[in-house]
């Protein structure tokens, strides 16, 4: 029963190395995103069109985010067959701090594209 313990706050501690990695890409590419807008207005020149927005700033800033989502959804996958292993070697059935956290950051990483984007 003690190996079982250890395994499920091995696999809780990496899913939280997963969150802060995720987070700090998420983090990093709204601000590029958003100080690159800041100082493209403050010159008066703001970047035009799609294609000169994917190639800027704005578009480093879109896929910085979009893939700390893709990592923590990754990463929600992983924890959950993990979990669902160790309940098939016995450990009893509970929920996970940390897939409430992932989701919860997904969203608010899908929120933040859709600022950059929009």
């Amino acid at each position: 029963m003690l190996t079982l313990d250890r395994n499920l706050m091995a696999a809780e501690r990496t899913l939280m190395a997963w969150i802060r990695t995720s987070l700090s890409l998420i983090s990093f590419g709204f601000t590029v995103g958003k100080f690159f807008d800041y100082l493209a207005a403050d010159k008066g020149k703001p970047m035009r069109g799609f294609i000169a927005r994917m190639l800027g700033p704005d578009g480093v800033g879109i896929a910085l985010v979009a893939l700390g989502i893709f990592a923590l959804i990754y990463a929600i996958f992983d924890h959950r067959r993990a979990l669902k292993r160790l309940q098939g070697e016995g450990l009893e059935k509970r929920r996970s701090p940390g897939i409430i956290v992932a989701t919860i950051l997904v969203f608010l990483g899908i929120s933040a594209i859709l600022s950059l984007a929009l």
